[in-house]
């Protein structure tokens, strides 16, 4: 028999006044890191692609991600169909 936790048994912290559970803190740093790696892969390819839009690229892409992590991805798929090819 599998017993779900209730809200009492979650572990959680303050933070600022804020009740955080730890797993949403994994997520964060989780989100953090995919967010860091995209941007520096995406200024890194353009860059090698003597791209002239490598730092818009790297830094702007990233930033996308506060319209969701969807919207992210649609403009890294965006990004690939549209870089020089080698």
């Amino acid at each position: 028999m599998v017993h779900a936790l209730s809200p009492t048994q979650i572990p959680t912290f303050r933070f600022f006044g804020a009740t955080v559970a730890y797993d949403e803190v994994y997520l964060l740093a989780a989100l953090l890191v995919l967010w860091a790696t995209i941007g520096r892969w995406l200024y890194t390819d353009a860059k090698a692609r003597d791209s002239d839009w490598a730092w818009q690229w790297g830094f702007g892409t990233p930033l996308t991600v506060v319209a969701g992590l969807d919207v992210l991805l649609l403009v890294v798929v965006i990004y690939l169909l549209l870089r020089e090819s080698e």
